[in-house]
Order: structure tokens, then sequence, then C-alpha cells
């Protein structure tokens, strides 16, 4: 059995974009996975589908979609990360001695008045966001409490930074669209 990565397998319709190693590890895939094997087994993931080179998807025997996550998800996520990145900021990790050594320990994080109410509100607005976009966002959250003075979140800061996202995301997508309206 052969394991196969390759961290971009972009189209070659646009071969402007496409660098040596890229088509290096696009032709070697290509290459291996011509014709039916029992030794290959090719698992592939993608937010951008159509992005990928035709033979690549003619190689693909199935295909699961994942959508992104519902608000209930969304608030699942987001009281999983206020734990990871925000209640149990502080805590000693462990790892031993030699990783103490060299790593600083962060502040503990004073949790004021964050509710489940305040988490759903947040889930509501945070529509059209990817996991990795809910993580992203409760790790900016934790910068901000950092960045204050009294290394606490409230309700106001946790609302500025979510909204700060929110807008962030959305111009990301009016961007992405606009770049799509123009190919």
């Amino acid at each position: 059995s052969q394991t196969f990565f390759s961290p971009c397998l972009p189209s070659r319709r646009n071969k402007t974009y496409m660098s040596e190693a890229q088509r290096s590890a696009l032709n070697a895939l290509l290459f291996r996975t011509g014709d039916q094997s029992k030794d290959i087994v090719l698992a592939l993931a993608t937010n951008r589908p159509g992005d990928l080179d035709s033979a690549v998807s003619d190689r693909i025997d199935e295909a699961l979609e994942f959508p992104l996550p519902g608000e209930d998800e969304r608030f699942k996520m987001l009281k999983l990360y206020l734990d990871k990145y925000i209640a149990k900021a502080g805590e000693r990790e462990s790892g031993g001695w030699l990783r103490g050594l060299f790593r600083r320990q962060q502040q503990k994080i004073e949790i004021k008045k964050i509710s489940d109410d305040l988490l759903r509100e947040a889930a509501a607005k945070t529509d059209g966001f990817s996991g990795r976009e809910i993580a992203k966002l409760m790790a900016s959250v934790q910068a901000a409490v950092y960045g204050s003075k009294e290394c606490e979140l409230n309700p106001d800061l946790f609302r500025e930074v979510v909204d700060y996202k929110v807008a962030e995301h959305q111009q990301r997508r009016k961007l992405a669209a606009d770049a799509e309206g123009r190919a």
C-alpha cells in the first residue's frame, strides 16, 4: 500500500499560478492513480472542489459533502472553544519540566456573565462560518482578553469581537464573490 499526499492539486487550466512543485505533485498523482488498483486508497478533502484538476476529480469514486455547521453545531463549538481557549487558559499543561522551562505560563482569564444565551446569540450571528472560523473567532476572543487591562471576558468584549469577526467574514465573502465575478 502506498501513501501519497499533495498539499495542492490545482487545475492545469490555470498554468500561470501553478508552481513547478505543484505541477510535479499533480503529475505524480495522476501517474500513480491512472489505472484501477487495490494498492492505493486516495482520500481528498477540499473546501473548493471546483478548483481540482478534472483528471483528479475523475479519479474520485465516492464524494461526501460536509456542509457548514448549523446554528446548534456552532453553539456547541462556541462552548467547546470557550472552554479550551478561555476557561482553561492559564492552566498548567502536562509535558514535564522541560516544556514548562521553555513555555511561558498564560495568565488565567476571569469569565464574567458569559451565558448560554450570549453564546446562542453569537451562534446565530455566525451563520456561514466554518468550524475553523469558529475556532479562530474564539482565539481572537482570547487575544482580546489578553490585550485588555483586566484580563477578563465580559459580554461587551465578547460581542465586540464577534461583531468584528462577522463583519470580517462578510467582507471576505464579498471579496471572493467579486473575484469570481471577474474570473
